[in-house]
This record gives C-alpha cells, sequence and structure tokens, in this order.
C-alpha cells in the first residue's frame, strides 16, 4: 500500500499552487476574451488548469483507493463510482454527485477548443468556483481520516 502521507503531501503541493493561481487570476477583476491575448495571463490560466486537473486526478486516483484500503475494503478492480458512492457512504466524501459534476468541469475545459473563447472564458469562470470546492472536499477528506492517519 502506498503512503498515504506521501499522497497527502502531493496534494497538498497541488492545493497550494492551485490557490497561488486562483487569487492571481482573481486579481485581474475581469475574465474575458481580452485576457486571452496576454501571454502572461494565459501562461497562468494554463497553470490554472493543470493544477485544477492534477489535484482532481491525484485524489480520485491515489487518494480515494487508499482511503478504502486504510478501512480495510478492496478499492483495486473496483469502477470508479463504486469507490465514490463507498465513500459517500463512509461520510469521507460529501457528494459523489458533486466530484462527478466537477470532473465534469475538468472533462469540458480539456476538450475546448482555444478558438472558442466565449465558451472557455464561461467554463474558466465555472472551473475557478469549482477549485474553491475541490479545495474544500480535500481539507475535509484529511480532516475525516487524521483520527485514522494516527492510528
Amino acid at each position: 500500500m502506498k503512503d498515504i502521507n506521501l499522497v497527502l503531501k502531493e496534494i497538498d503541493k497541488h492545493k497550494e499552487r492551485l490557490e497561488y493561481v486562483v487569487n492571481k487570476i482573481k486579481s485581474w477583476n475581469e475574465l474575458n476574451t481580452e485576457t486571452l491575448d496576454d501571454p502572461e495571463k494565459v501562461e497562468t490560466i494554463d497553470s490554472f488548469l493543470f493544477r485544477f486537473s492534477k489535484m482532481q486526478d491525484t485524489m480520485g486516483e491515489k487518494l480515494f483507493p487508499l482511503i478504502l484500503e486504510i478501512f480495510g475494503e478492496e478499492a483495486r478492480n473496483k469502477p470508479f463510482i463504486d469507490i465514490l458512492n463507498r465513500l459517500e457512504q463512509l461520510e469521507i466524501l460529501p457528494s459523489a454527485n458533486k466530484w462527478k459534476e466537477l470532473r465534469k468541469i475538468r472533462n469540458l475545459l480539456t476538450h475546448t477548443y482555444p478558438w472558442e473563447q466565449e465558451i472557455l472564458i464561461k467554463e474558466l469562470k465555472q472551473a475557478i468556483n469549482a477549485s474553491d470546492e475541490l479545495m474544500k472536499i480535500y481539507e475535509k477528506i484529511k480532516e475525516k481520516i487524521k483520527s485514522y492517519l494516527k492510528g
């Protein structure tokens, strides 16, 4: 079993960097198509997209199965939806549906073409709001599993 503390450390780093770029984007006051003409702002947006995706991926692929293992449950070969539902039943994940919504936002962004600027801006705004939710979910999960990490 992977060391959960290493996985948490990895996610903490993604979270720290995600918070940084989200705050930077929010400091621009407005996110619009002109934003996409500024190479430095595009670089920040790219960094946001990377961290938003990586944090979700690491939680879903590494953390969630490890949590089930800590609880003595088999996670290998289990469909991801079953992992989400079980984590919700254990009250580790607030909502499997909320997690699916976060994934949907992430997937929309990765499949939007650069020339679809209006759509991209709309999805970026949605993702920035969703990133706050993602970070809250992660902090709640860490709080819930804290006692199990000591034992």
